[in-house]
């Protein structure tokens, strides 16, 4: 009995192994050869097409089949015709009519009647699973609906059981390796800080799982790649492969599809009416479509960009599937970590579900994108940043599954060796601030393929399928948080974390508390200065090395390890005391811990901090979804920057976007934003507040290298303040007294208090050089306060006496005086000037005092307006000094 057993055994197996190859994928070698072969060319992988593999209904496969049906019918199964039935798909339809064609399985009517109704059967599966699904919404920006793909795929479960079961088939050796893997590091004891075994390798296998997935699951690994708050570091590495290429699709089918688009009736062969020549094989290839190169019949080269087909139902479909597999997956998180599940964190999940899902939908929208794309070039002309642009899009031939734009040619700004690299880093960084503080569409794809240094020596963006919407609150909030980087202001940072979402509101006390403020401020201090996290730790060596020289003076070389060792226990010392220290301070007790690794850029490592902040202090932090693209935008950029510079600061080169927008917006919030850049602590204190000459000298100096940054196209070096055009000077001075802004109230106030202490100075000096009187009772006076004040009522009066006030008033604006006399030569005000120098300064100043007089007059009939916001300011100021005297 036991040998009918098994070969009753092997021919069960031998019949509905084709049904379920329905369902489950193709081998690997079978669909690398479907896909093509990733090549790895430098640290880039390139797709390289082979022949596709031969039909399942290839007569030798077929033939294979059969001779392995036979094989099993004897009792005995040859693995090398196993291997290439399954290999080729004969477990398919083709199989099945092999198997039926063998003599033997004809002679048994039972078994010949079942294989004839599993040919039946798998017709009809296949036939069904074959049919276009069809998409529960559509694709656009605003067409992704959770419960209109809730009602659409409960009418179709057997295809979302289908899909189910795929995904279940090609994860489930991944996730059962990841298991064994949990496995030992628990044997292990948990270590802390230790990555899980085989670590590199399961992202290895990752990227291939990512890639036979589809699209949906390529778009998701390239999000993921960027979060390594999320996933180890080897996976993000091994997907951020993704970014640069995917398998692409048939040329054949992109074609069809284009002549589809374009309304032309004899496919792709009409093409040639369109286009002189197109590319045969796609030049990039992601995962919602592929591009050609091509030429148009006026002349013009384009990018063709060509949606991979049904890529709406695919998407989805497996969206659905990921919204309705969170729930399970949260319950599964929550448990690893010993942590209960809530509803809450189940509809967080499903949120986050949904927002990406959303982006995602609406990048299959390629009229969105166009949208996109033109506006971003409109918005940065509009507003002077003529050094930055978008591709051109051909309007006539694009469609919701077509993009075409004229082509740009270029090199990757991260592989240019061209000299104006850093001048086009600082216009990327004004470009994206521009974005994110200023336009509300920020750009989610910044990877350096899409940063392109054309020709003319502009900057070009690409890619613009992928945008996220930024608030006007979140804005405003930014605005302030990096006037208070720059301003230095890192007490200010609780209630930056607050606005700007990675803690809340209700939360405060607690972040004061924990001493986690200490540890975000030395972090900001030490990344404002530039060099990356290499430079930040260089300087923060040499800071210790001095703070603790007489502790460390018993070491003869301070980079000893014995000295390095102990240097590094008194710093971690005073950390802890630190930390402690100001949580007592705020009224809290024992601090928070907080560190992070190295990365690539000061972006990036501090990015890596604060995900690790939040990871220690999940109940008090979060990382907001904006914060995962606008770092991963800067440290990109950063990166870029430092190739070229390694003392590149990410910090100081937002300064010239920074200066101008404070100085221009009339918003509330970026008058208090300003305040804080020149004023510092004192800002909120009308009767104390000085302007500090170095700030406002770094805010001028800002705003100048931001007209050069951003309009020159001619190689100039932004870091190097050009020529003053000083009819442009005077009018923007005039423009500033004329228009009401928080920098005319800025101007007027401090400008009110230097005339009124300077008055109080001259009148003190004329009345101490004034002849002196002797009076009748012995009383001293001189001739000129006697013929003013007769009586003596204002002799100690604080209206005719500087205070410490007004003489930092007036110490301030005579530095200012040097400043803008540096400024307008176009030097550094600590740049030491030769007599040609001081002689072209001087030349300049005396240029715009006359554009000053001459335009003044052009706008006399303002002079009463500007003179009544004067004397308004005086009286108030002079009320406020009476008031402190009493």
């Amino acid at each position: 009995r036991r040998p009918r057993i098994k070969k009753m055994v092997v021919v069960f197996a031998a019949l509905v192994t084709p049904l379920l190859s329905t369902f489950a994928p193709a081998p690997r070698s079978t669909q690398q050869a479907q896909l093509g072969t990733t090549r790895h060319v430098g640290s880039l992988p390139h797709v390289v097409r082979h022949p596709p593999a031969r039909s399942a209904l290839d007569p030798a496969l077929v033939e294979a089949s059969t001779v392995s049906g036979a094989a099993a019918l004897g009792g005995s199964l040859d693995p090398a015709l196993a291997e290439a039935s399954a290999a080729s798909g004969a477990a398919t339809l083709g199989g099945i009519g092999g198997l039926l064609s063998n003599p033997a399985l004809l002679s048994n009517p039972a078994i010949a009647a079942a294989g004839v109704g599993l040919v039946v059967v798998a017709t009809a599966v296949r036939d069904y699973l074959e049919a276009p699904l069809g998409a529960p919404y559509p694709a656009n920006a605003k067409g992704y609906d959770p419960a209109a793909a809730d009602r659409f795929y409960r009418a179709r479960l057997p295809k979302v059981a289908a899909r189910l079961l795929r995904l279940g088939w090609l994860t489930f050796g991944f996730n059962a390796k990841l298991a064994l893997d949990f496995a030992a590091y628990k044997r292990a004891g948990s270590p802390e800080g230790e990555p899980w075994p085989n670590e590199a390798d399961r992202g290895r296998e990752a990227l291939a799982l990512a890639t036979q997935l589809g699209p949906t699951f390529i778009k998701l690994a390239q999000a993921l790649s960027i979060r390594t708050d999320l996933i180890p570091e080897a996976y993000a590495l091994e997907l951020r492969q993704l970014q640069d290429a995917v398998p692409p699709f048939p040329s054949t089918q992109a074609k069809e599809i284009l002549a589809s688009e374009l309304g032309l009736p004899g496919g792709a062969a009409a093409l040639a009416s369109t286009f002189r020549s197109l590319s045969t094989e796609p030049l990039a290839a992601a995962s919602i479509g592929q591009v050609y190169r091509g030429t148009l019949h006026d002349g013009r080269t384009v990018a063709v960009k060509v949606q991979r087909p049904a890529i709406l139902d695919e998407i989805g479909l497996d969206l659905y599937l990921l919204r309705l597999l969170t729930p399970l997956q949260t319950r599964i998180s929550n448990a690893v970590n010993r942590l209960p599940t809530y509803d809450a964190d189940i509809a967080s999940a499903q949120a986050l579900v949904d927002e990406w899902g959303r982006g995602f939908v609406a990048e299959t929208d390629y009229l969105y994108e166009a949208d996109n794309t033109e506006s971003f070039a409109e918005a940065m002309a509009r507003r002077g940043l003529g050094a930055v642009t978008s591709p051109a899009v051909v309007r006539e031939l694009s469609s919701s599954r077509v993009l075409v734009t004229e082509w740009v040619d270029g090199t990757r700004l991260d592989l240019d060796a061209s000299p104006d690299v850093p001048r086009l880093c600082g216009v990327a960084i004004n470009a994206y601030l521009t974005m994110l503080l200023d336009t509300g569409v920020l750009h989610c794809d910044p990877h350096p393929g899409n940063l392109l240094r054309t020709t003319d020596g502009k900057l070009c963006i690409l890619d613009w399928g992928m945008t996220q919407r930024v608030p006007s609150d979140l804005q405003l909030s930014l605005l302030e948080f990096i006037a208070n980087l720059n301003a230095e202001q890192y007490d200010r940072v609780p209630d930056d974390l607050v606005n700007l979402r990675f803690v809340p509101a209700d939360k405060i006390g607690e972040l004061r508390a924990s001493g986690l403020t200490v540890a975000i401020s030395k972090m900001l201090r030490l990344a404002a200065k530039g060099g990356g996290p290499a430079g930040a730790m260089r300087r923060m060596v040499e800071e210790n090395k001095e703070k603790y020289a007489a502790q460390l003076s018993q070491f003869d070389d301070l980079d000893s390890p014995e000295a390095t060792k102990e240097r590094q226990r008194l710093f971690r010392e005073d950390w802890q005391r630190e930390q402690a220290a100001d949580a007592l301070a705020r009224g809290g007790g024992a601090p928070a811990g907080g560190g992070g690794g190295a990365a690539s850029s000061t972006t990036a490592d501090l990015t890596a901090k604060i995900e690790q902040l939040q990871s220690e202090n999940a109940d008090v932090f979060a990382i907001p979804d904006y914060f995962v693209y606008m770092s991963r935008a800067f440290s990109t950029l950063e990166g870029i920057g430092l190739s070229s510079d390694p003392d590149y600061s990410i910090v100081q080169e937002t300064l010239p976007y920074i200066s101008r927008r404070i100085m221009s917006d009339p918003s509330p919030r970026t008058a208090g934003a300003l305040e804080t850049f020149v004023f510092g602590d004192v800002k909120d204190d009308r009767t104390a507040r000085v302007l500090s000459p170095k700030r406002v000298e770094t805010l001028l100096q800002g705003a100048r290298k931001y007209a050069a940054a951003t309009a020159a196209v001619d190689g100039a070096d932004p870091t190097l303040l050009q020529p003053l055009d000083t009819e442009a000077a005077a009018d923007a001075l005039l423009d500033t007294l004329q228009t009401p802004s928080p920098l005319q109230a800025l101007v007027v106030e401090q400008l009110t208090l230097v005339l009124a202490a300077s008055s109080r100075q001259l009148w003190s000096r004329l009345r101490d050089a004034s002849p002196r009187v002797e009076l009748a009772g012995g009383e001293d006076r001189s001739l000129l306060g006697l013929l003013v004040d007769p009586l003596g009522l204002f002799r100690a009066s604080r209206l005719v006496e500087n205070d410490e006030r007004d003489h930092k008033a007036l110490e301030a604006a005579r530095r200012l005086v040097e400043a803008a006399s540096s400024l307008v030569g176009g030097a550094p005000a600590d740049a030491t000037a030769g007599p040609d120098g001081e002689g072209a300064a001087n030349a300049e100043a005396a240029a715009l005092a006359r554009a000053l007089v001459r335009k003044a007059w052009e706008r006399r009939e303002h002079i009463p307006a500007i003179s009544r916001l004067f004397l308004v300011e005086a009286l108030d100021q002079t009320a406020a000094r009476l008031g402190r005297g009493r």
